[in-house]
């Protein structure tokens, strides 16, 4: 796939700065600044490309350190997997090297990522289940005494790994149950190896709080949580609320949370007045939805985030813009005694989220 330079600026919602202009990316170009055309069409580049393009003129900052984050609330069907397909692949569009981990048994994560999408093209029944049967997940890091660099598989994106769910995910979970600091089983064995690796690490978890959920947030930085604007998510969300609140104070951890509106429909007065309800009573709220769309369901089916699929369209600058939230949050900015520092010399603190 070719990316031209004007679908680059719409990709990174350069439209937005008006200080920078096709002139400045071919400015760049020459200069060395940045990859050379390689596309077949003039004037672009190739998706192995993009990370530096998206680097030096992007909108999302490398962290400081290794930042986890764990896609999770206890419902189903809320655009969770669609939240971490977005994240990570805009992620590694910025040259920040990502790692998601699937933990839901479901396979969404993996399935959205392309992993497994040639098995329904295989031959035969014998074919399929060896294809299956190399895909190696979390389990093995248990049971085979694996590292979990080893499980990495590569997608599309150079800077885009995954480790993908596998059906043993159900004995690992259960296996949980009998080791001593379970809770900390994952962050011990798996996180810690992948941060020497990674900048952002990626937990799409299940909606059903288990054994791997309570890893999950006990190795995390930063929770997400998708809430439909729908009645069943709003009865539900006091509950939730209380579940994660319990479970920071038992377990003494201290990651944020940030809350972000999904399958948010202007049409419908009910979905108008959750969303309204929502940004009233939730400070950790984002203040921008992800809306129904035509466009986003198409993006998850190429297994592409929406700014990649249709950057014009008003979702996409939306997802950009939830993005950009997303890194403002405190994990993600600098300490402010170096911001201090950075400014008093002179620095540039552009870099990072306004």
């Amino acid at each position: 796939m070719a990316y031209a330079a004007p679908k680059l600026l719409k990709l990174f919602s350069f439209t937005d700065s008006p200080d920078f202009t096709l002139d400045d990316l071919f400015e760049a170009e020459k200069a060395g600044k940045i990859p050379n055309f390689t596309g077949r069409r003039k004037s672009s580049w190739t998706l192995p490309q993009i990370g530096a393009i998206g680097e030096q003129f992007g909108f999302l900052a490398k962290p400081q350190k290794p930042v986890v984050i764990t896609s999770f609330i206890t419902k189903g069907g809320v655009l969770k997997s669609t939240l971490v397909l977005n994240l990570a692949r805009m992620a590694a569009l910025h040259n920040i090297k990502t790692c998601v981990v699937g933990l839901d048994m479901q396979g969404d994560i993996t399935a959205a990522l392309g992993c497994q999408q040639d098995l329904e093209n295989a031959s035969d029944l014998h074919e399929a289940l060896t294809q299956l049967s190399a895909i190696r997940g979390l389990p093995e890091v248990m049971f085979q005494k694996s590292s979990p660099l080893d499980l990495i598989v590569e997608t599309d994106i150079p800077q885009l790994s995954l480790i993908p769910e596998t059906p043993e995910l159900v004995a690992l979970e259960q296996s949980l149950t009998l080791k001593i600091r379970r809770e900390f089983w994952l962050k011990e064995n798996v996180i810690e190896p992948l941060k020497q690796e990674f900048d952002l690490i990626v937990l799409d978890a299940s909606p059903n709080w288990n054994q791997l959920i309570t890893n999950a947030l006990a190795a995390s930085d930063l929770l997400l949580s998708p809430l439909e604007c729908k009645i069943n998510n709003f009865r539900n969300l006091k509950m939730f609320q209380s579940f994660i609140a319990e479970f920071k104070h038992d377990l003494q951890l201290q990651f944020d949370h940030f809350y972000i509106p999904t399958r948010f429909s202007e049409q419908r007065k009910l979905s108008r007045e959750i969303f309204d309800w929502y940004q009233s009573h939730l400070d950790n709220c984002s203040s921008i939805p992800i809306r129904e769309s035509v466009a986003g369901e198409e993006a998850s089916a190429l297994n592409q985030s929406i700014p990649e699929y249709s950057p014009s369209s008003p979702v996409a600058l939306e997802m950009n813009s939830i993005l950009k939230m997303i890194w403002n949050r405190p994990v993600f900015r600098m300490a402010e005694g170096q911001k201090s520092k950075m400014l008093s010399e002179g620095g540039s603190y552009g870099a990072f989220v306004e």
